[in-house]
Order: structure tokens, then C-alpha cells, then sequence
């Protein structure tokens, strides 16, 4: 797991990334930003309206107005702080309705990436740590938070603006008080108190904040914390809630061992987390509350001055202590949203790296022929290749041709470099030196959607998903229902299908729908074929797609896919030798290389790999016999 990085931005670059994260979320949700800022400015006349009512009843009160001109007064202001209110509960209304769409929209962007990303990446080590923590990313602290906190900060900018335009006429009124009571009631005093509070709330936000950041920050970056964070997840979310894995489970009495990776894992992250937290409390939570006891202090204090020395009203006292409320609380806002886009700008600019991550594979732009005499050659000339980041090749210098119509099979030891080498023939990877050509032209000249049509491949941990079977034959939600009944018959599931409650449309699992059907390891790779067989492409690809079952079941499967696949070119790649007797040609691997070609009874002469391979197993298949039969 690679470390967090510690991103150091300039003040160019922080605004560059912000205004690209109010984009993202205008993208995932347009107008998202103007509305929880318009939401916002709403409130704030609401704050203001309440203000000046309890300062007119209160002023009327202590004046002794008739109660007729109070009522009138009071319901004129109450009418207008009610409509704002309306407007208000509207506004968050749709911004409620509209939260799912705003968080799918941008979970979708992220999605959208992964799907689109060059297979490479996705092989990457971190990159599945790197996906899960710009998905953390997209929330209040990073691209949703840009969003609140620039319409957080235009509403504080609104707050302060409004106070000061409220309270002016207070701090300008004429006295004929000298000395200390002169000074309070001055202009003067009153910038003497504003410059106090302001110091003091960006003392408190740009300093004891900035390092409670830096603390908490810390304890995100911990290496461990990252680890034992992921091992939690990982137990938590794709084992104990896996109920495909309760029978192991059970069976094998592992629940005091999975709680106890949790607690281990929990325990550990919790210690860094309280570490941090006394770090915290221990060096500057005292500082911010001392910071806070200014403000009020200072605040407060100048308005009893004020109403001390007469020159505020009791109904002024109490607008003067709201509105300076008001005002402080809008500097607090700026000065705190000044770290919190500090900290937003970080996270975005981690979400916009994996973003813009490049494709780095030429997708090419000349289109594949359409051969209606499904001529396809395909030549691998003089391929190397090794993974990014490593030296050490796995594929040396493959040279090798493919003609449609061919049965051809791979076979070779685990680790020989076999499929790797259908990686390379799919364009999931580029050759690293050499080229791999169609009909005589390079792949990566070939639009890359066009030629990926080309294959249809069955891995051996090929997944189904927990939608129906024919979705999942198909790859689509729309289908042709008789050639996907048909598909799923010839690849020898007819009894099954039969028992299928829904037939085709049976969902799978029952993840999703209660009459969901498990189905067993070897249906699952019989669908699986169902699947390949569907796509209808020329060129079908089998990787050791029933590794799992015993050799007779794999080449009664193979026997079978055999007159399934028909005129089209088909490659079955097997460590078992046995199962790839019937193919025109087989290939033999070793340690990245080819070192024989020719079919089953040519490379039994030979006395070669394939023929020590071939005694090896046969020799396991005799003594595995007869110890069944004794």
C-alpha cells in the first residue's frame, strides 16, 4: 500500500482545483452550488428579520407604543420571516430530493473512470486503496465540501456585510461623552473591539485549527492506521456479510478467528486515533477555547459598554449583541473556511490525479474488416513482455501464427506466461518490444472498441453477476430470449434451466431477488461459456475455465464447446494435456518462451516438454485410479 501523499498547493493551484470541483458537482448535479448558497443567503435574511422584530417589540415596549401599532409592526415583520422560511423549507426540499442525484452523480464520474481506465492500471497494487480513498473523497470534506464551503464563505461574506451595515448607524451616533466612555462609544471603539475579535478568531482558525488539521492528518497518513483500516473493511464488509462464504466459515469454526482480526485491526487504529486525539487536546484545544473566550468577552463586554454609557436603546442593546454575534460569527466562518478549503483542495486535487490518470494504450482509429468469409489471421512477431514496474520479462521473443477455423491450445506449466499471452492478444496489455498483427497490420492501429468485439474469453475466475441469466449470457439488459435459451442449452445446461423457477430471467444469487438461484462452480462456468458463445465473436478463448473440475468433466466440456464453437477460430489454454488432444495444433510454453509446436501424437515423438508433461500426468491419472478402485 503506498503512503498518502502530502500535497503542498499554491494559491494558484488551490483556486485551478476548486474551481474544478464546483464544475464536477454542477456536473453531477447542475445548479448544486447555487442553490445550498442561495439556501443559505435566504436564511441568513431570516436571522436579520428575527433581529430587527425582537428589537422593534422590545423598543416598543420600553417606549410604551399602543399595542395595535405593535401588532401591526410585529405581524408585518413576522409575514415576511414566514415567507422566507417558505422559501427556505422549498429550497432544502429539493436540495433533499436532489441529494441522491447529486452523490450518484459524482459517484457515477469515479465509476465512469474505472470502467473506462486502461486495464494496466487497474493491476496496479494501490490502485484499489487509491479508488476507495478518493470515493471517501467525493464527501463533505473534498468535492461535496468545496461546493458548501465557497457558498458557506459568500453567505459569511454576506453575514459581516449586513452587520456592519446594520450596526453603522449605532457606532456613529453623536455623544458628548469624553474619556473612556468617548472612546467606547466612538468609531474608534468600535474598530478596537472588531480588530480584537477578528485577531482572535484567526489566531484560533489559521493556527490552533490549521494544527488540529495537522494532527488529524497525521493520523489519516499513518501507514498502519491505512492498513488495519483496510484489513477491517475487508473482513467487515466482504466477509462476515458474504453469505457465499458462511459454509467455510461454519464448517471450519474461523468466527473467533475473523472477530478477532477486527478487534486486532479496530484496537490498532483506534490507539492512533487517541494518540492523535491527546496530541490535540494536550497542545491546542485550550488554545482555541481561550481564543473563543476573547471573542465573546470582547464582544459582549463592548455592547454593555455601549448600553452602560446610555447610548443604545434596550431593544438597541439587544439588535447591537445579536448583529455583533452575527458579525463574529461571519469572521469565524471566513477565517475556519480558509483552512477547510485548504484541507478540500487537498482531497480534490487527490480525486483529480486519479482522474486524470492517462490512457496510455493508442486506441487506434482503422476499423476491423467485417469479413463475410471470416478470413482472420493473427501473428505475434518477435513479442516481449514484461509488467510495468518489474525487469524481469515474461513473455521472450513469441513468435506465432492463428488462423480462423483453427482449434489451437496452449498448455505449459502454471506460471509459463499462457495467459498472459491472450492478455496480449485482447489488447488488455501492449507487447512491451515486437508487434502483434491482424491480417497483416498492427492491433494497436485497430479502433480498440471494434477489435475488443473480435474475442469472447472465458477465464478461469470468470465472474457472473447477481442479475438474471440471461443479463448475464447476454451482457445486456436487452437480449434475444430464444438464442440465449439456445446458448445456455448447448453449453450443457438444459436440466438446470428446466428447474429455473423464472427460466432465463431467474436472477442469480440472491443478492438482489429471493427466488435467486446458487448455482454451483461448474454451472457457473458452463454460463460462463453460454456467455462466450453468445458474444458470436470469431475468435473464442477458453483460459483454464474449469481448473477446478476433474479432468474427465474438462474434456467432456471441451469435447462439447469443440462443435459449439464451429468454423470460428478457438484457443484452450490447460495445464491438464489431456483435454487438448483434439485441437489442430498445440503450442508448449515454458518460462515465457515457446518451445514446441505440433499436434498431440507429432510432440509425443518428440520426446520433448510436452512429452515428459503428458507420462508425468497420465502416471498421476493410473495411480489416482487405483487408489479410487482399491
Amino acid at each position: 500500500m503506498s503512503d498518502l501523499k502530502d500535497i503542498k498547493l499554491t494559491s494558484k493551484e488551490r483556486h485551478r482545483v476548486l474551481l474544478r470541483a464546483l464544475k464536477m458537482n454542477d456536473q453531477a448535479d447542475r445548479g448544486y452550488t447555487l442553490r445550498i448558497t442561495l439556501a443559505g443567503v435566504l436564511s441568513l435574511a431570516g436571522e436579520y428579520l428575527f433581529i430587527l422584530l425582537i428589537s422593534s417589540i422590545t423598543n416598543g415596549i420600553a417606549e410604551g407604543r399602543e399595542l395595535k401599532e405593535l401588532l401591526i409592526s410585529t405581524a408585518a415583520i413576522s409575514a415576511v420571516c414566514f415567507g422566507a422560511q417558505i422559501l427556505i423549507k422549498f429550497i432544502n426540499r429539493r436540495e433533499s430530493t436532489h441529494k441522491f442525484k447529486h452523490d450518484n452523480g459524482l459517484t457515477k464520474i469515479l465509476n465512469d473512470k474505472l470502467m473506462d481506465m486502461d486495464y494496466v492500471h487497474l493491476e496496479e497494487p494501490d490502485m484499489q486503496w487509491r479508488c476507495d480513498l478518493c470515493n471517501s473523497y467525493l464527501g463533505s470534506w473534498g468535492v461535496t465540501g468545496a461546493a458548501e464551503v465557497i457558498g458557506d464563505s459568500i453567505v459569511a461574506i454576506a453575514r459581516i456585510t449586513i452587520g456592519v451595515v446594520f450596526i453603522v448607524p449605532a457606532v456613529f451616533q453623536k455623544n458628548d461623552l469624553s474619556g473612556f466612555g468617548g472612546f467606547i462609544t466612538s468609531p474608534w471603539g468600535f474598530l478596537a473591539a472588531v480588530v480584537i475579535v477578528t485577531l482572535s478568531e484567526i489566531i484560533k482558525n489559521l493556527y490552533f485549527s490549521r494544527k488540529n488539521f495537522s494532527v488529524y492528518k497525521g493520523a489519516m497518513n499513518d501507514k498502519d492506521q491505512m492498513l488495519n483500516n483496510s484489513i477491517y473493511f475487508a473482513f467487515a464488509n466482504h466477509v462476515v456479510k458474504d453469505y457465499r462464504r458462511g459454509k467455510d466459515i461454519r464448517l471450519y469454526a474461523e468466527q473467533e478467528l475473523i472477530l478477532r482480526e477486527i478487534e486486532k485491526s479496530t484496537e490498532k487504529c483506534r490507539h492512533i486515533w487517541q494518540k492523535a486525539f491527546l496530541k490535540f487536546f494536550k497542545k491546542y484545544s485550550y488554545g482555541m477555547d481561550l481564543m473563543c473566550l476573547i471573542s465573546y468577552g470582547v464582544m459582549y463586554g463592548y455592547a454593555i459598554l455601549r448600553a452602560v454609557f446610555g447610548v443604545l436603546s434596550p431593544g438597541e442593546v439587544i439588535a447591537f449583541m445579536m448583529l455583533f454575534s452575527r458579525l463574529l460569527s461571519g469572521i469565524t466562518a471566513i477565517s475556519n473556511n480558509m483552512v477547510n478549503l485548504k484541507i478540500s483542495a487537498e482531497q480534490c486535487k487527490e480525486v483529480f490525479d486519479f482522474l486524470d490518470i492517462p490512457d496510455e494504450k493508442y486506441k487506434g482509429t482503422i476499423p476491423t474488416e467485417k469479413r463475410s468469409d471470416n478470413e482472420y489471421e493473427f501473428e505475434f512477431h518477435n513479442v516481449w513482455f514484461k509488467y510495468p514496474g518489474s525487469e524481469q520479462y515474461v513473455l521472450r521473443d513469441i513468435n506465432m501464427k492463428w488462423r480462423i477455423g483453427e482449434k489451437m491450445a496452449l498448455v505449459g506449466r502454471n506460471g509459463c506466461g499462457k495467459s498472459t499471452l491472450v492478455k496480449l492478444l485482447c489488447r488488455l496489455y501492449d507487447p512491451t518490444k515486437g508487434e502483434i498483427t491482424l491480417n497483416g497490420i498492427d492491433i494497436r492501429k485497430y479502433d480498440y472498441d471494434e477489435y475488443m468485439a473480435l474475442f469472447a474469453v472465458v477465464f478461469q475466475d470468470s465472474k457472473l453477476f447477481s442479475f438474471s441469466a440471461a443479463e448475464n449470457v447476454a451482457a445486456s439488459t436487452e437480449f434475444d430470449p430464444e438464442r440465449v435459451e439456445d446458448c445456455i442449452r448447448r453449453s450443457g445446461l438444459s436440466e438446470r434451466l428446466d428447474s429455473m423457477p423464472n427460466g432465463i430471467n431467474t436472477y442469480l444469487y440472491k443478492d438482489f431477488d429471493e427466488e435467486g438461484v446458487e448455482i454451483s462452480g461448474g454451472e457457473a462456468q458452463k454460463l460462463c461459456l453460454a456467455r462466450a458463445v453468445y458474444k458470436g465473436s470469431p475468435f473464442i478463448v477458453l483460459d483454464e475455465p474449469t481448473a477446478a473440475l476433474d479432468p474427465i468433466s474438462e474434456h467432456d466440456i471441451y469435447t462439447n464447446f469443440n462443435n459449439i464453437v464451429g468454423t470460428r477460430t478457438a484457443v484452450y489454454i490447460s495445464h491438464r494435456l489431456s483435454s487438448c488432444r483434439f485441437c489442430d495444433e498445440i503450442t508448449v510454453m515454458d518460462n515465457g518462451e515457446i518451445v514446441e509446436r505440433g499436434n498431440h501424437e507429432e510432440l509425443i515423438k518428440a520426446g520433448g516438454n510436452y512429452s515428459k508433461l503428458w507420462s508425468a500426468q497420465a502416471e498421476y491419472y493410473k495411480d489416482t485410479a487405483g487408489a479410487l478402485f482399491e
